[in-house]
């Protein structure tokens, strides 16, 4: 399933391809102020949602600290107490105390 920024970012590419035409041909027509006003609105809007932007890291499980399982090299959650795949059991700091999680 997409996420709804991934489909609003190809309905927007979408639709700049099928304006183009459009687009294009009114900027021929209008001349090169219409090109500077353009550019600088923009550079203007690009500006202030670069400056507006959130900064801040999301909290899902992508961005949490992860280690190596020890006995077969999965990727787990440092603060995983057996490992997803092998089922190997892990102490707290992730290393394997030598019997199985199942």
């Amino acid at each position: 399933m997409m996420r709804q920024d991934q489909v609003l970012a190809s309905t927007l590419a979408g639709a700049g391809v099928a304006l183009l035409p459009a687009v294009l041909a009114f900027y021929l027509a209008a001349g090169p102020t219409m090109w500077l006003v353009t550019g600088a609105t923009v550079t203007a809007l690009g500006l202030a949602f670069a400056y507006t932007a959130d900064d801040e890291p999301t909290n899902d499980e992508s961005s949490s600290t992860k280690t190596n399982c020890p006995d077969c090299g999965s990727r787990v959650l440092a603060t995983a107490t057996a490992c997803e795949y092998c089922g190997a059991a892990l102490d707290d700091e992730g290393i394997a105390t030598g019997t199985d999680g199942a």
